[in-house]
């Protein structure tokens, strides 16, 4: 059995008519768009990011040749050391009481977590 889930006016949830509109009147205005052919450059290399973490389980980085935003932060971001292996990189209370931490191991990158039962 398949199962179909409605969203009503799919279009206009997923925003088409306004980016439509917005498209047209920025011809119109001789103006940029709102959205431009850059944005959709940044989304896919964070898209490209995504699969290929998803592939080796590790973070990845986002590549983007041309970058026009501000200079990139000389200091990588510092991650809380849970243990002698592992950095903290998020705990989150779940609704049941338990604590799932998100770890990254020191040596190899590699992700995981762990799910402690109340308040071990």
């Amino acid at each position: 059995m398949r199962l179909a889930i409605s969203v009503g006016d799919e279009a206009h949830e997923l925003g088409y008519p306004h980016m439509f509109t917005d498209m047209f009147n920025s011809i119109e205005e001789n103006r940029q768009p709102l959205e431009t052919f850059y944005d959709g450059y940044v989304v896919n290399a964070i898209l490209d990011a995504a699969y290929k973490s998803a592939e080796s389980k590790l973070w990845e980085l986002v590549i983007l040749e041309d970058w026009r935003g501000d200079e990139p932060e000389e200091h990588q971001k510092k991650w809380n050391s849970y243990d002698e292996d592992h950095y903290l990189i998020k705990e989150e209370i779940l609704p049941n009481g338990d604590t799932k931490l998100i770890l990254r191991h020191k040596q190899t990158g590699v992700v995981t977590q762990k799910v402690t039962h109340g308040k071990e």
